[in-house]
């Protein structure tokens, strides 16, 4: 067999509707042929772009990331893209300090290159013939695409050995480290004033550079924001802007149950970016009692409401107004 059937056959390849190795050889050959990319808004200004695989390359890439996920260990520093590890728990970590700075990775997955994927790999323990494989079939223009589903595993692999570098400086330091996809955190008693330089000092020597709008170094009595979590009370909480915007979307929402008038000019989706707000504020405060009554109330609406659009008839509704 020759190195691409065998890959073929680890991955399961065989099962996959319309694979064969000449899609693999064409996939291999240009991989561009089967992306399609768009933009999408950053929530701070510009655009970010998403490369989306075809469902060929999309299906390959998911028998590859189980692989993957069977060998491939992950930083303990790092908490996105893991099981059992989440924004609250990385934002945990900071609870208490007295100063806080966090930094950006710019263009995190951009800057991790094939041949970083193909040594990443290698270091894991798999076979220079699959490393080799595998890292083609994971990047696109020789990085890492935004949108592949290998990319979040793949980068905390590559990323691993600078988690380390930077946790044993944290710790020369007396201070703590954590990252959280692109989102570098460091707390403690006492912040060296020149510590982001020394950060891309050590991160710029494998390729990454620092979005230098995005360090903020907060000290004693400042508010403490990560990852969306406030630690400023020294307990986790949802920031302030949070809290008033997701009760004004429950306030809104109350004042419409039962009213089909309002409920026809309402966003649909009102509803589920309300819930998933008030799903994520449980996460922080499992405890609170007023987001779980709530919770409660607009998931018993909604449902109504999911129930009314099924059952709604245009005929009948005009011929009633008629």
């Amino acid at each position: 067999m020759t190195s691409l059937s065998v890959f073929a056959t680890d991955l399961n390849l065989w099962e996959i509707k319309d694979f064969s190795i000449p899609i693999l050889y064409s996939i291999l050959a240009d991989s561009s042929k089967y992306y399609r990319s768009f933009e999408i808004p950053k929530r701070r200004g510009g655009h970010r772009t998403i490369h989306s695989p075809y469902p060929v390359l999309a299906q390959i890439q998911k028998e590859l990331l189980l692989t993957l996920q069977e060998q491939c260990a992950t930083s303990e520093y790092s908490y996105a893209y893991c099981r059992g590890k989440n924004a609250i728990m990385h934002a945990s970590v900071h609870l208490g300090c007295d100063e806080l700075l966090t930094v950006d990775i710019e263009n995190f997955f951009g800057s991790i290159t094939r041949q970083q994927v193909h040594q990443a790999l290698l270091e894991a323990g798999f076979e220079n013939s699959f490393s080799h494989l595998a890292s083609l079939l994971a990047t696109l223009h020789r990085v890492l695409p935004q949108g592949a589903s290998t990319s979040p595993l793949l980068s905390n692999v590559v990323f691993g050995p600078l988690d380390k570098r930077l946790s044993r400086l944290a710790s020369h330091l007396q201070i703590k480290y954590t990252r959280y996809a692109d989102d570098l955190a460091f707390s403690g008693n006492n912040i060296p004033r020149n510590l982001p330089k020394l950060i891309e000092k050590i991160i710029s020597q494998k390729g990454y550079n620092l979005n230098k709008e995005k360090t903020a170094l907060k000290i004693r009595g400042a508010k403490k924001i990560i990852t969306g979590v406030s630690i400023s009370s020294g307990a986790s909480k949802p920031p302030r802007q949070f809290v008033r915007s997701t009760r004004a979307a429950v306030h809104n929402l109350e004042k419409n149950i039962g009213k089909l008038s309002a409920a026809n000019s309402l966003d649909p989706l009102s509803y589920e970016r309300t819930l998933g707000k008030l799903n994520y504020w449980l996460q922080i405060e499992p405890q609170n009692s007023y987001v779980a009554r709530k919770k409660k109330i607009l998931s018993e609406a909604h449902q109504r409401f999911l129930e009314l659009g099924a059952g709604f008839n245009l005929d009948n509704y005009i011929e009633r107004k008629a």
